[in-house]
């Protein structure tokens, strides 16, 4: 049992929180995290897709996890080390993200485990980035359009439910289940939001392929912005952000603490959110 918790541990650290299975005293994870979106078009503040010039963005981001208490304390830190947003043929900036700071209790643990977790986030990024010196007036605003930082203080709430089961001799498939939900305070006159995600992972018992974990998720924004108010931000960082966002992963252990994943989700329905597919790559390193 131990064994899967610390299997579910895993694959569970380098979604931007803890989760539900906290972390031992001393124990640590670490993830560095590539993405990329790229898309012409936009989800608008009515919900519908609407044509933009071809945008990319680009984003170097790392997940830091370390337990201070056994159970009922594991601190975390997240932050984005690069982000670029480009409007192809026009302009394009780039710079350090925002932080995210955050503690996760355990509630309980059996039989499922149910965790509480509160995470501040710190404007490290750029809400009004400039053009260079000497640019126009349309050089200007297409710089202030693309930020690299949302610009607030915030907090979020969140209480995961989680549930590992199989391994047994009638099923020997190895499951994990998450269901996740919280309230998001912003502040700087953003609206707050109700977020979600629901998770189920899978590992298949045979050699070599039980090194992979099989995952599928989705994941929730609601903002309780206004449309006219969600009708200032085309970036994703911006007020009014809401978003149901299917996904796949596929996790793999490479050596001891060191694996690697492989990630694709898209949103079904959003507003203020580039229409494109979002493709990660990561690498973690637990001990």
């Amino acid at each position: 049992m131990r064994a899967a918790v610390v299997a579910v541990l895993v694959v569970l650290s380098g979604v931007a929180h803890a989760g539900a299975w906290t972390r031992d005293a001393g124990h640590h994870y670490l993830s560095l995290t590539y993405q990329r979106i790229a898309t012409s078009t936009l989800f608008a503040p009515d919900f519908s897709k609407v044509a933009i010039p071809p945008y990319e963005q680009h984003q170097l981001g790392f997940y830091g996890e370390v337990g201070i208490v056994s159970r009922w304390l594991t601190a975390t830190v997240e932050g984005t080390l690069y982000r670029k947003n480009r409007l192809v043929g026009q302009g394009a900036t780039d710079g350090l993200g925002d932080l995210r700071l955050g503690a996760w209790t355990g509630l309980v643990t059996q039989p499922v485990r149910l965790a509480l977790g509160v995470t501040v986030g710190i404007p490290t990024g750029d809400a009004r980035p400039s053009a260079p010196a000497g640019a126009d007036e349309e050089a200007q605003l297409i710089a202030r359009s693309l930020p690299t930082g949302d610009g607030e203080v915030d907090v979020e709430g969140r209480l995961a439910l989680g549930y590992s089961f199989g391994r047994a001799r009638r099923w020997p498939v190895e499951h994990y289940l998450v269901v996740e939900a919280g309230y998001w305070l912003r502040t700087a006159g953003f609206a707050d939001a109700f977020v979600w995600r629901a998770e189920l992972g899978t590992r298949l018992p045979w050699r070599f392929v039980e090194r992979f974990w099989w995952i599928w998720r989705f994941t929730g924004v609601e903002s309780f912005a206004s449309s006219t108010e969600a009708a200032r931000n085309a970036t994703g960082l911006g007020n009014g952000v809401t978003f149901i966002a299917p996904g796949v992963e596929v996790y793999g252990r490479i050596w001891r603490g060191v694996g690697a994943s492989f990630a694709l989700d898209s949103a079904l329905r959003a507003r203020s959110v580039p229409a494109g597919l979002n493709v990660r790559v990561a690498v973690s390193w637990q001990w």
